[in-house]
């Protein structure tokens, strides 16, 4: 029996309010194959989701994606503070967490994260010992633990770990499903890594 990949209702938040510093231009909106990395983002988590949200402090960018936007409600927290307005402004109990900065996210570990959800709070995968709080699933419910963090400025995602029902979603876990990891947890910072992710795309088209 095939596993389910999406979730009856479930909301992708794609998290797009990072500075882009070390880029040197907004890495959500660089072209890979033709298409925005944020499009490529939005187009796979469709897959898995059955709603969208854009967290950024810049819309006017990302209105040719038509997506719900909105913005940090605690401003300059960083990604908690993301999170934070995302899992407020989902409809749903389950929500699977997205930087705007991976290029080759996938669909089907999404919605193996999400499952999880059903008994945990928090689904976190921990690939070779990194934890990976921006491609992660989240309940609703962990919003007050979440709300109390940012109220004490404790900014580290991994700080409110220690108080929710956390799953750590591990190598072992995900090679169930016989997938290359190192492409779908890679994240783009600076212009080499985007040089390598053009590379990466071209050699996976020809594979």
């Amino acid at each position: 029996m095939e596993r389910k990949l999406m979730e009856d209702q479930a909301t992708g938040i794609i998290m797009a309010g990072g500075k882009s510093t070390r880029m040197g231009k907004n890495k959500a909106l660089l072209k890979i194959g033709g298409q925005t990395v944020i499009e490529r983002i939005a187009n796979e988590l469709r897959k898995a989701v059955s709603e969208l949200i854009l967290v950024t402090k810049t819309p006017e960018d990302y209105q040719f994606l038509g997506l719900p936007m909105i913005e940090d409600q605690w401003k300059g927290m960083g990604p908690l503070a993301g999170i934070h307005a995302g899992l407020e402004a989902s409809k749903t109990e389950k929500n699977l967490v997205v930087a705007c900065d991976m290029p080759f996210v996938s669909s089907e570990i999404g919605g193996y994260l999400l499952q999880f959800l059903d008994h945990y709070q928090g689904a976190v995968p921990m690939i070779s010992g990194q934890l990976h709080p921006l491609f992660a699933a989240y309940r609703k419910d962990a919003l007050p633990e979440i709300s109390k963090a940012l109220e004490k400025q404790e900014l580290k995602i991994r700080l409110f770990f220690d108080r929710i029902q956390l799953k750590y979603v591990t190598e072992e876990d995900l090679k169930k499903l016989g997938l290359p990891l190192e492409n779908h947890f890679f994240n783009m910072n600076d212009p080499k890594e985007f040089s390598l992710a053009v590379k990466m795309a071209l050699r996976n088209q020809h594979d």
